[in-house]
This record gives C-alpha cells, structure tokens and sequence, in this order.
C-alpha cells in the first residue's frame, strides 16, 4: 500500500510554511510547487519546508525547493529546511542545493494545518524543476540532462 502524502502549509506575515508529511515527489507536488511561487508572488522573502515527517524526495520536489531558494535570493529572502534528517540531507546536499539554502534542526512551533491537494506535477513543472537543479549547480547538469532533454521533447508534442 502506497502512503498517503500531504502538504501542510501557513503563510504568517512573509514567512511561508509548508510541511511534508510523506513522500514528496512528481506524482504528488503540484500544489506545493503552487504554494512555493504564489507565496513569492505575496512577498513573502522566508519560505521554510519542514521535512521532520518526509519519507524521501525526488528530483522533482528538490528542483521546486531549488527554484524557489533562486527566487528568493534576488530578492534578498532565504529558505530553511527544517529537520530534513539524515536521508533527505543527503539528497539536497548531493544536488549542490545547501549554496542556496539553510538547514536548521531547531523545533519550530505550530506545524501548519491547511492541507494542500496532491497531483501530479505538469510537465512544464518538471522541466523548470530540473532545469532549477541545473542553474543550483552545473554538476547536475550530467545527472539529468537526459531526463531534460526528454522532458523538453514531451513538452513541445
């Protein structure tokens, strides 16, 4: 039986929260992807993702958290995971996001409760997220451009 995943987020002042509870990949981060560039767009400059309760991520979900550390750093904001555990700490450091980002293993009160919806991620969502990885660090550029370049050619059919 597959794990149910969920996104639990809450947006106080200009500080966006959104906890994982699960595993966070392509098959379930649309909304999370959504909830990243909406809050950006409401002026948020602190974004933090608590991974205390995340089983593992892919690609896809390190890309978005890649993409929105990049917007957040025009604009002199910052992004914390929070509690990523030794797993996912590895995953985000293997893939050169740690230059963009902070990692805190501090308690933060109140785990956000508005769940987001869990979909697919387009696509275009994928492409950029994997493209994200790439502008993050040029070493990743040997991990996926396959997958990228597959991606571009499913995105113009």
């Amino acid at each position: 039986m597959r794990e149910e995943t969920k996104y639990l987020v809450k947006i106080c002042g200009d500080t966006a929260i959104l906890a994982v509870v699960g595993k966070a990949g392509y098959l379930n981060c649309r909304s999370a992807g959504e909830f990243f560039s909406a809050a950006v767009e409401k002026g948020c400059t602190k974004m933090l993702v608590q991974l205390k309760d995340c089983t593992g991520m892919d690609s896809t979900f390190l890309g978005m958290i890649a993409g929105v550390a990049l917007k957040l750093k025009k604009v002199g904001g910052e992004l914390v995971i929070l509690n990523p555990g030794e797993r996912n700490l590895e995953l985000v450091e293997n893939l050169g996001i740690t230059k963009l980002i902070k990692i805190s293993n501090e308690a933060k009160e109140g785990t956000p409760e508005d769940s987001l919806p869990t979909s697919s991620a387009p696509v275009s969502a994928i492409l950029d997220a994997h493209e994200n990885l790439v502008e993050a660090d040029s070493s990743n550029l040997v991990k996926f451009e396959d997958v990228i370049s597959f991606l571009k050619k499913e995105k113009d059919a």
